[in-house]
């Protein structure tokens, strides 16, 4: 094979470079637009936890004689 006889695609050579730069911008501009971490993480959505609600006693007992709640796992 000679080469007068290879051709190589000049379409890459143009459409690379583009993608690129236009990558760079549309990258950059999600940085400059995006909120800061801490910022992120106050704006979620938080779900309440359930509201412990203490056994019943029984009304004739102490209530220094009933047993203290166990800690809820975490």
């Amino acid at each position: 094979m000679s080469e007068p006889d290879k051709k190589g695609a000049t379409w890459p050579w143009i459409v690379v470079p583009i993608a690129a730069i236009s990558l760079f911008f549309a990258l950059r501009y999600c940085q400059r637009n995006l909120p800061p971490a801490e910022q992120a993480e106050t704006a979620a959505v938080t779900v309440p936890a359930p509201a412990e609600t203490p056994a019943p006693t029984a009304p004739n007992s102490e209530p220094s004689a009933a047993p203290a709640p166990a800690p809820a796992p975490q």
